[in-house]
């Protein structure tokens, strides 16, 4: 039994029951408050409980001296059947140890001495069933409260516009009991409301699909559901309804379509309609208070899903707007990588048909010579670039466990050359007893050759070197490998340090570098999950950091 606070003043709604031996003071009870209360009544308390079993009441009342059965016994039966139900002790006796146990204990509301005044009785009464409408709508609340929290906490969960519109079909239908039910939004650039979803998913969703609200055809309903008023639509007053939300009607065949409004922050966005088609119970005030309830947590969700959804798009134009910038970083440089060599070539060119019947030595040598090592650079560039953007085309090298104090070794033996022209000393601080890595060996390799070069080269006549090779983490459990490639240069300007990883950037001259080394060993040592850092104080040299995760087996293994 739901109660109706907004007709609590009716007191006839909340039936009472009298149990008293005499059938004398059951009749005069019964004749004195028929026309203010319904009243049920019974001669034991035995026949009192088979009453309350098949008819929930709000108020006991029970007289205290009955043969079998006394009153505040019936009544602590009573609690436990129906603690709801408040309990009013009618006695002669004033018995004040049994009236106050009984209270104590909580097995009675209040008591009423015999012989009863009818006015004091039925404001006992009254404030009784009073008291029991307040504590079962407090209750109602409750539990009313606590589904919206539990359909919210789901609602906002499912946070993908389709899934959450689904979501609250299933919270309409199947939570709460509707029979039917509808989400309808508003076109943002004009003021046409339609359906985006409806339960159950049938033939009745799919003819109502095509309905839509706007004010050329619906604009008495669709000014009030703008100005955010539910709206009750019967079917018995269909015809009197715009052709739209008659044909809604129509379609559903039901009763009544309960339509609330989704007021959004700045506007109402659409609106939820619950309807009883399968013939159910009218909406009562509480199945209207839980859609407004439910419609407020549905505005905060679809708003939500809108934000993240412009939020997801936003990142994705971005992520458009960068790969573009970084495809035009990299065609800006290519070109003028490859402009600067294709000068030469073309000036070769263009002189050979006068000079193909000459002895010029000058210019079938050094000019030959010039042109065919430019024609190199451009291949030597293109196949870096190549394999730098290859992806799926290029075949996978296979990796396989790599002792990185060997590659250091072996590279360091084959600058040694380069170390002798450049004027500068290589100096290895290898760790002993290093874990090994899973490699590519050759792009490891490619690594440390970049690197050291960019040292040699880097370092004044005269200077040192070091490389340095030890293990990257705790001591005792090391999480990888770390290279460090010192070099004794004049260090790196701070402008430059964010710089030195981008494509084609190179403070070298032309014809020492390409500004691609740094950039592809950043991405080799990266795809073996692995990091490339930098340090650096102008005047004092920089210092660049590989470290390289162990091998899986490995840290097993040394666990």
């Amino acid at each position: 039994m739901r109660p109706k606070p907004s007709r609590l003043m009716d007191h006839r709604e909340y039936p009472i029951l009298y149990v008293d031996d005499e059938k004398d003071n059951l009749r005069i009870f019964e004749l004195t408050f028929r026309r203010d209360f319904t009243v049920l009544t019974a001669t034991s308390a035995k026949e009192g409980l088979e009453l309350l079993a098949q008819h929930p009441v709000a108020v006991v009342l029970s007289d205290q001296k009955m043969p079998g059965i006394e009153g505040v016994e019936f009544l602590r039966q009573v609690r436990e059947l129906d603690s709801r139900a408040l309990r009013i002790l009618v006695t002669a006796y004033g018995d004040a140890k049994i009236l106050g146990e009984a209270i104590n204990d909580g097995n009675i509301y209040r008591y009423v001495a015999k012989p009863w005044e009818p006015g004091d009785m039925r404001l006992t009464v009254q404030r009784a069933i009073e008291a029991y409408a307040l504590e079962a709508e407090r209750a109602t609340l409750l539990e009313e409260l606590m589904v919206l929290n539990r359909l919210s906490r789901t609602i906002h969960r499912d946070i993908e516009g389709g899934s959450l519109h689904e979501t609250l079909l299933v919270a309409l239908r199947d939570e709460l009991d509707f029979d039917g039910c509808s989400l309808l939004l508003r076109d943002p650039d004009s003021d046409t409301v339609r359906f985006v979803g409806s339960a159950p998913d049938d033939d009745v969703a799919f003819k109502i699909s095509d309905i839509e609200f706007s004010r050329a055809k619906a604009p008495i309903f669709l000014d009030r559901l703008l100005k955010g008023d539910s709206q009750m639509l019967r079917g018995d007053e269909a015809v009197e309804l715009e052709k739209p939300v008659r044909a809604w009607l129509t379609e559903v065949a039901a009763e009544e379509i309960f339509v609330v409004p989704l007021a959004g922050k700045e506007k109402v966005i659409g609106a939820l309609a619950v309807d009883n088609r399968r013939g159910g119970q009218a909406l009562g005030t509480d199945g209207r208070m839980l859609v407004e309830g439910l419609a407020m947590q549905a505005v905060i969700a679809i708003e939500n899903a809108k934000v993240v959804d412009d939020l997801r798009r936003s990142r994705a134009q971005i992520q458009r707007v960068d790969r573009l910038g970084t495809l035009g970083t990299l065609a800006a440089g290519l070109a003028h990588e490859i402009n600067n060599p294709l000068v030469s070539l073309n000036t070769f060119l263009s002189l050979a048909p006068e000079k193909r019947e000459t002895d010029d030595l000058t210019f079938w040598g050094d000019y030959h010579e010039l042109a065919c090592a430019e024609l190199e650079r451009i291949r030597g560039l293109v196949e870096t670039m190549s394999r730098l953007g290859g992806g799926g085309n290029t075949p996978a090298l296979s990796k396989e466990p790599v002792a990185l104090e060997d590659v250091v070794s072996q590279v360091a033996h084959l600058l040694h050359r380069e170390t002798e022209r450049a004027g500068v000393e290589v100096k290895l601080e290898l760790g002993s007893d290093l874990p090994t890595v899973e490699a590519a060996r050759d792009q490891i390799h490619q690594v440390v050759l970049n690197l050291s070069l960019n040292a040699i080269q880097a370092s004044r006549s005269g200077g040192m070197i070091t490389i340095t090779v030890g293990t990257d983490g705790p001591t005792g459990a090391p999480s990888g490998v770390r290279i460090g490639f010192k070099d004794a240069g004049e260090g790196i300007s701070e402008g430059n340090l964010e710089r030195i990883f981008d494509p084609f950037f190179t403070t070298k001259d032309p014809d020492k570098g390409t500004g691609l080394g740094l950039m592809i060993s950043h991405q080799i040592i990266a795809d073996h999950g692995g990091s490339i850092e930098v340090e650096s104080q102008e005047g004092q040299g920089a210092t660049f950091h590989v470290r390289i995760p162990t091998t899986t087996s490995e840290s097993t293994a040394s666990a």
